[in-house]
């Protein structure tokens, strides 16, 4: 196989070893560690000679996720979150589909198992993407992923610029399981504020990109006002206040044209 599967992970011990072996042994495995976990790092290292670890300061997905494609030296990449099980020889049937497009396309973007789907399909608006194949040459052309997004809508600027330059997006019938959510679960509550922190920076951050400030701002400032009711009438939910905190900070600090800079905030 001629495939590097990239795998960001971030406190995400409790999968990670359950998608290594997902996969062929014949797969390489990149994981970009965004948790500085270096017993993580020996352990998989150890345990299974195709995949490496690199440890990685934790500056978003998108910076992760271009270091392991920087890393790889293979001339097919698939994009997979520990989350992310992909189905049996999924590998080698996206291999076929590329040699069968003759490399000629953007993205392969796979289907959660859930869809049932069938047919391969062509991508003509943007979308969220979770799990996707592409060609790393390509990929290193279009400069991956942009790295000013922390978390969220870095898939959905990526399928815009891939769609801008003329490449065809597929979605195809190979599937993938979503287990909803990589991280250890004891630390879903300071990763669910800095989820919200980042859903609103980054819906400002791609509609100001792609189509101008003063879109940006008339369509996220409805949210602004919600955010800003719940902290008011949730006062005695001090957990959802501190969501909706973070919502409305999010915000704030995007329309300063501030930097992406909240990280959850965990006791180690």
């Amino acid at each position: 196989m001629n495939t590097t599967v990239i795998m960001v992970a971030f406190k995400s011990e409790s999968l990670i070893y359950k998608n290594i072996e997902n996969f062929s042994k014949n797969t390489k495995i990149i994981i970009i560690e965004n948790s500085g976990n270096y017993s993580l790092k020996e352990r998989i290292e150890t345990n299974y000679k195709n995949t490496k670890v690199f440890l990685n300061e934790n500056r978003g997905f998108g910076q992760a996720a271009n270091l392991g494609a920087k890393y790889a030296n293979t001339k097919y990449l698939l994009f997979c979150s520990p989350d992310n099980m992909v189905e049996d020889n999924g590998v080698e049937k996206l291999e076929q589909i590329s040699k069968e497009l003759k490399d000629d396309f953007g993205l392969l973007v796979l289907s959660d198992i859930n869809e049932q789907q069938s047919l391969k399909v062509k991508i003509t608006k943007v979308t969220g993407i979770l799990c996707f194949f592409t060609v790393r040459d390509n990929f290193i052309k279009l400069e991956g992923f942009d790295e000013n997004f922390f978390l969220y809508y870095e898939d959905n600027d990526l399928v815009k610029r891939v769609l801008k330059n003329k490449k065809n997006i597929y979605k195809v019938p190979i599937n993938y399981k979503n287990l909803l959510g990589s991280h250890n679960k004891e630390f879903n509550f300071p990763i669910e504020v800095n989820r919200n922190w980042h859903l609103m920076w980054s819906k400002f951050y791609f509609k100001k990109k792609h189509f101008g400030y003063i879109y940006a701002f008339l369509s996220t400032f409805p949210y602004l006002i919600r955010a800003l009711i719940k902290i008011l009438i949730l006062s005695k939910n001090p957990q959802q206040k501190e969501i909706y905190c973070a919502r409305a900070n999010g915000l704030y600090n995007a329309y300063m044209s501030k930097n992406s800079w909240y990280r959850p905030k965990l006791n180690q």
